[in-house]
C-alpha cells in the first residue's frame, strides 16, 4: 500500500534526525495565525488509548519568562492512569510535535522513558509529572496561542509476574503500542496577549468596529500575512533601492554637542494619512555599563488615519541608527515588520515592540544620548476588495527621528 503524504513527510523528517531534531510540516492555521473554526482552544486535553488515560493541562510561568525578549515558558502536568482491571503496563517512550504560533513547520521531541524513567503501572495507578517548555515566540493579533502540542506515549503489557519489558516488547522504544497525548494549547495570559483597544472619546470616529489597535509584545516565529504579487514587488523594489548598510553619520551625534536643546524619546508622524508613534525606554536589566552594553526597548504604533474607506498594507521597513561617538548610520531594513505585511482599514493601528541592544561608550560629560533613530514604513493602498495593491510602487510612512537616552 503507497505511503500517504503525511507519512511520507515524516519518514522523511525522521531520516533526517541525525543532523538534530526532526521536524514536519506545520499545521496551516497555527502557521497563520488564524484557528479553524472548528479548532477548540484547549489549555488541557484528555484521551484514552487502550487501559490508558492521558490529562495533560498547562499554565503560563511568568518566573522564567522574558517577553520582550521573545521569551515565554510554559509549564504542563501529565497525568496518565492505567485504567485496566487486570493489565499491568509499562510506559516505554515519549513523542511531541510542538508548533508555535507564526512557524510552517513542528519540532518532533522524542525519546525513551518519561523524565528519564519507564514508569511500571499496576492496575488503577497514576503516574503524572510536570515539565516548562520554554518558547521563543512573537504573540500575535489575530489569535491569543503560543503553541500547540500533541504527541503519544507508547507502552507495552507486561505478563503475569513480570517486572519490566523484554527487548522484543521494547522493540527499539516503539512498544506494542500507542497512547494518545490529544492536541491541546499553550495560551498566553491576559497581559502578553494581542489586544483590541478602543479610541479615546476624543476621537470623531463613530465607527467602533473598524477602530482597532493591536498590541504586540516582542517575544521568534511571527506569522506572515498572506502577500499579494504586487506588495511582494513592492517590497523586493524598496529593498533593492536602498542597498547601503551604513551610511555617513550626522555631525553632532559624532561629536556629541546634540543640536537639540531638549532631545527627544519618542516621535510622532504623519505622513500620507499614517501615523507613526514611536517611544522607548531603558532595560537596566538587560545592560551592563561596565562591558557598555546599553539596551533599549522600543514602541511602535502605526495607524491608518485615511478620512476614505482607504485601507494599506505596511509591505517593508528602513531604519537608520546611529550610537554617540560613530561616524556611520548602520542601516536596518526588509520586508514586513516584525516579520508580517500587515492590513490596515481605516482607524486600524499595528503596534509592537522590539528591543536595540547597542554597544556603545556614552559622552556623559556631554550627552545622556547614546544612539539617534529614525526610518520609514513603506506601504501598498489597496483596492475596494482589500487585498489587491493599488500599485506596485509604496509610499512611505516617515518614523520621526528619536533618542536612546540613559536614565537619570
Amino acid at each position: 500500500k503507497p505511503m500517504s503524504k503525511a507519512a511520507q513527510a515524516r519518514a522523511e523528517a525522521m531520516k533526517n534526525d541525525g543532523s538534530g531534531r526532526p521536524r514536519l510540516p506545520g499545521d496551516p492555521d497555527v502557521t497563520k495565525g488564524e484557528l479553524a473554526a472548528d479548532v477548540q482552544l484547549n489549555e488541557s486535553s484528555t484521551s484514552t488509548t487502550g487501559p490508558l488515560t492521558v490529562e495533560v493541562s498547562s499554565a503560563y510561568n511568568t518566573e522564567n519568562s522574558d517577553p520582550p525578549m521573545r521569551k515565554h515558558c510554559f509549564q504542563y502536568t501529565v497525568r496518565i492512569t492505567n485504567n485496566s482491571d487486570s493489565d499491568t503496563v509499562q510506559l516505554l517512550s515519549r513523542r511531541f510535535e510542538i508548533q508555535t504560533v507564526g512557524s510552517s513547520m513542528k519540532d518532533v521531541v522524542q525519546g525513551e522513558g518519561v523524565t528519564g524513567r519507564q514508569p511500571v503501572l499496576q492496575p488503577g495507578e497514576v503516574f503524572e509529572y510536570t515539565s516548562t517548555a520554554p518558547l521563543s515566540v512573537r504573540p500575535i493579533g489575530t489569535t491569543e496561542i503560543a503553541a500547540r502540542m500533541s504527541g503519544e506515549y507508547r507502552y507495552c503489557i507486561l505478563n503475569e509476574g513480570q517486572e519490566k519489558a523484554s527487548d522484543e516488547q521494547v522493540n527499539k522504544g516503539q512498544g506494542e503500542a500507542g497512547a494518545e497525548l490529544a492536541t491541546f494549547h499553550f495560551v498566553f495570559p491576559e497581559e502578553q496577549r494581542v489586544k483590541p483597544v478602543r479610541p479615546s472619546e476624543e476621537d470623531d470616529d463613530e465607527d467602533e468596529e473598524d477602530a482597532v489597535k493591536t498590541t504586540t509584545v516582542a517575544s521568534a516565529a511571527p506569522a506572515a500575512t498572506p502577500t499579494p504579487p504586487s506588495a511582494k514587488d513592492a517590497a523586493t523594489t524598496t529593498s533593492s533601492s536602498t542597498p547601503a548598510s551604513s551610511l555617513p553619520g550626522e555631525p553632532d551625534m559624532i561629536s556629541g554637542n546634540i543640536s537639540t536643546p531638549t532631545p527627544n524619546d519618542a516621535s510622532d508622524t504623519l505622513t500620507s494619512d499614517v501615523r507613526v508613534v514611536v517611544t522607548s525606554t531603558y532595560r537596566p536589566e538587560r545592560s551592563d555599563a561596565k562591558l557598555d552594553k546599553h539596551c533599549f526597548a522600543y514602541n511602535v504604533r502605526i495607524t491608518n488615519e485615511s478620512k476614505s474607506d482607504q485601507s494599506i498594507q505596511l509591505v517593508s521597513r528602513r531604519f537608520e541608527i546611529q550610537t554617540v561617538g560613530s561616524a556611520n548610520k548602520d542601516v536596518v531594513q526588509g520586508p514586513g515588520v516584525t516579520g508580517r505585511q500587515p492590513v490596515l482599514k481605516p482607524g486600524e493601528s499595528f503596534e509592537y515592540t522590539s528591543t536595540a541592544p547597542l554597544s556603545v561608550r556614552p559622552m556623559l560629560d556631554k550627552t545622556k544620548v547614546v544612539a539617534r533613530m529614525s526610518g520609514e514604513y513603506n506601504f501598498v493602498q489597496l483596492a475596494d476588495d482589500g487585498k489587491t495593491p493599488m500599485s506596485s510602487t509604496p509610499l512611505k510612512a516617515e518614523l520621526g527621528a528619536f533618542h536612546f537616552i540613559l536614565p537619570e
